[in-house]
C-alpha cells in the first residue's frame, strides 16, 4: 500500500511540473515527444507465429478438457442411474446438480474453443491489414 501511495505522489509531482530539476535554469518545460521506435517485420512475423502457436495451444488444451469433462459426465450418469434405481432421494439430486454444473462448463469450453479459433484467424489477417 506503501509504495502505491508513493507511486501516486511521484506520478502528481510529475505531472505538475514539481518533479527534480523542472525548476532549474535552461530545463525545457515542454520537452520533445519521444518518437515510437519503428517495428521491425522480422520481429512482428515471429511474434505472430509464436502468438499462433500459443492459441493453438489453448484450443489443444481446452479440447482434452472437454474430453475429460465428458468422461466425468458419463460417470455421472451412471452413478444417477445407480441412486434412480436405488431410490436415493439426496444423492439423485446432488447428481443432477452435478450433471448440469459439469454441462455448463463443457458449453462454456466450447465456446472458448470457437473463439480461440477465431483469434487464430485474425492474428494474420489483422496484420495484414495494418502493413
Amino acid at each position: 500500500m506503501k509504495k502505491l501511495i508513493c507511486g501516486v505522489a511521484a506520478m502528481i509531482l510529475v505531472a505538475s511540473g514539481a518533479a527534480a530539476g523542472s525548476h532549474v535554469k535552461g530545463s525545457p518545460a515542454n520537452p520533445k515527444p519521444v518518437k515510437a521506435a519503428k517495428v521491425q517485420q522480422g520481429n512482428d512475423k515471429a511474434a505472430e507465429k509464436s502468438e499462433k502457436k500459443a492459441i493453438k495451444q489453448d484450443i489443444k488444451n481446452d479440447k482434452r478438457d472437454v474430453k475429460q469433462d465428458k468422461a466425468e459426465l458419463n460417470r455421472l450418469r451412471a452413478d444417477l442411474k445407480t441412486a434412480e434405481a436405488a431410490g436415493d432421494r439426496a444423492r439423485i439430486a446432488r447428481d443432477r446438480a452435478a450433471i448440469q454444473r459439469l454441462e455448463a462448463d463443457i458449453r462454456g469450453d466450447r465456446a472458448d474453443i470457437k473463439q480461440d479459433k477465431a483469434e487464430a484467424k485474425a492474428v494474420g489477417k489483422n496484420q495484414k491489414k495494418v502493413r
